[in-house]
């Protein structure tokens, strides 16, 4: 059954299965990866016919079994039909930057997670669910290899078909099947939170590697170790040299390294196969652009965005290599991964001083691109980024141009959604003809759902600060947060970075509501409520509003402080990371 507005991609009802008419039918500018994730919807929720339906979990701390079974077998039902698709890539680019983006918080939580309340089991699901899970089941088949793994999923399902079942069922079943402690393996990477940060350890004589040490720490400082398999290469001139790396210590000496010639560098998880924080150096960072391999290009990307969180790697030397990957990269999926890593380093880390020196920079950078001869997908990409930045006078009179059809570019393919996202580009970046914009805008929607979108939208995009701050105030009604992928994009427009100075005093109405819009919305919204309110901030300002409340409220609920604390985890970062805070 198709929905036109349904708040979940699908719904494995048995015998009904419930999809958001939008996931479904797709239009002529529909992308071969936007076919794809159609395809692994179908075969997600088909799955659940076996995992969640047939086989269900005892009580909901075990929730989390049947969307990473989903998930996984929709990767394999799935993936073959798309044979001209790097799968390996987009599992890697699909998984590690949302995984880490909650586990690297200070409110991250294990996958399998304890339950008290039913009223509860909301809260459970989030990107720890939905993407760390589906790592950990690659590692889980790596260590039990293929074969045992898939007699031991057949057997679980003949086993409690028609049933109830917990995780440890499947652990003892698959015990049986291998000489490792699968309770243990089990025990870190399913029981609790976290991921290691690699370093490594490595000697040079006059004959080259005379020894290669990986260790292994929790990057919460606990003594935690997590068992694992990934690759590293040696890039020489005209070589590289790849190697196994199977670690289950705090340390590993790789033997059949040493004696090789000097590498001119090393790429860690080389398969993206691996889960954690790797060594990278700032000085090595050029090198990323030019890996030839698709997969470790793309990891390389996604440990360079992570040490510079982690402090490791200054934001201004990561944004550069964005801005290179930006010029110079042709994969598509790489594309995409990079233009949101650079926005998101734009907006959050540079300081205010380095934002407004690099801005015209990238708002060139990545016109001037959309004029080459680029494929249609890059182009698609690129024009993302400029829009995002395009508030300079010159750029908003380009995005203006192109939203009137003065200007076309040659293999960009826009449709009605990219002209609205245009108009409210425009709004917020106070074009000069902003009001005729968005009349015109109005008028021209088609669909009448995305009309009434548009026009509940509109107080969000008012040039007047007290239309915006009534409509925000609003929201103290429940009955206006009905619609709630509207009020997160109204919220959105009003926190937008470029409108924080007026909308920071709405934070605390934003705070005070969560516990409100836990009890009354769907499982989602309050996590993406904040993502779309103080999670858009990057101020010491906007800090301090956060600490005042964690220390004025002590009794607040703890599921919502770990979203909270995963809402704000860039807000924590930036000030650790940057020094104009003013």
């Amino acid at each position: 059954a198709a929905i036109p507005i349904f708040q979940y991609g699908g719904m494995e009802h048995v015998g009904a299965i419930q999809y958001r008419e939008s996931s479904l039918f797709l239009d002529h500018t529909a992308t071969e990866s936007q076919k794809l994730g159609r395809g692994k919807l179908i075969a997600h929720e088909t799955s659940h016919m076996w995992f969640g339906d047939l086989v269900t979990m005892q009580w909901f701390n075990d929730v989390w079994m049947k969307e990473v079974f989903a998930n996984f077998m929709a990767d394999k039902i799935a993936n073959p039909a798309f044979p001209n698709i790097n799968h390996d890539l987009l599992f890697v680019l699909n998984h590690y930057p949302s995984a880490y983006g909650e586990d690297r918080t200070r409110g991250t939580n294990p996958i399998r997670q304890k339950l008290e309340n039913l009223k509860d089991a909301g809260s459970l699901y989030g990107n720890i669910i939905y993407n760390k899970a589906p790592i950990m089941m690659r590692q889980l088949e790596l260590a039990v290899g293929k074969e045992k793994f898939r007699e031991g999923i057949q057997e679980y399902i003949k086993t409690y078909a028609y049933d109830n079942a917990v995780w440890n069922d499947l652990v003892e079943i698959l015990d049986a099947k291998t000489p490792i402690d699968m309770k243990k393996w089990s025990d870190v990477w399913v029981n609790q939170s976290g991921r290691p940060v690699f370093s490594d350890e490595i000697k040079y004589d006059e004959k080259g590697i005379s020894s290669f040490e990986i260790l292994q720490q929790a990057e919460d400082g606990s003594d935690k170790i997590w068992p694992q398999t990934f690759k590293i290469g040696l890039i020489y001139p005209n070589s590289t040299k790849i190697f196994t790396i199977n670690i289950t210590d705090n340390k590993a000496q790789i033997k059949e390294i040493e004696g090789l010639p000097k590498p001119e560098s090393i790429i860690y998880n080389y398969d993206g196969l691996g889960y954690g924080v790797f060594p990278l150096e700032e000085n090595t960072l050029m090198q990323i652009p030019k890996i030839e391999d698709d997969v470790a290009r793309a990891y390389s990307y996604i440990n360079s965005y992570e040490k510079t969180l982690n402090g490791g790697i200054t934001a201004i030397a990561e944004f550069k290599l964005l801005e290179e990957g930006l010029k110079n990269e042709k994969n598509e999926f790489i594309m995409n991964l990079i233009s949101g890593e650079l926005q998101n380093v734009f907006w959050h880390f540079l300081t205010p001083t380095e934002r407004d020196d690099q801005q015209k920079e990238l708002e060139d950078l990545a016109y001037n691109n959309l004029q080459t001869n680029l494929k249609p997908n890059i182009k698609k990409t690129l024009f993302n980024v400029f829009s995002n930045v395009a508030y300079s006078d010159e750029g908003k009179e380009r995005l203006y141009k192109i939203w009137k059809k003065d200007t076309e570019i040659a293999d960009l393919r826009l449709n009605e959604d990219d002209f609205t996202a245009m108009a409210m580009d425009l709004a917020v970046y106070q074009h000069p003809k902003t009001k005729e914009i968005l009349q015109q805008t109005e008028d021209s929607i088609s669909n009448p759902d995305k009309k009434k979108r548009f026009h509940f939208l509109l107080p969000a995009l008012s040039a007047d600060e007290n239309v915006r701050d009534e409509f925000f105030d609003s929201f103290k009604d429940e009955k206006n947060r009905e619609k709630e992928s509207w009020v997160l994009s109204a919220a959105n427009l009003i926190n937008h970075p470029l409108r924080q100075q007026t909308a920071i005093k709405h934070l605390q109405l934003s705070l005070d509501l969560v516990e409100e819009i836990q009890r009354t919305g769907d499982i989602f919204f309050p996590k993406a409520w904040l993502n779309s309110t103080i999670g858009n901030y990057s101020s010491k300002e906007a800090y301090d509003i956060l600490q005042n409340f964690l220390t004025s409220h002590p009794d607040f609920s703890p599921i919502l402080k770990k979203k909270l604390l995963q809402a704000t985890d860039d807000l924590y970062r930036a000030q650790m990371t940057r020094i104009d805070l003013k």
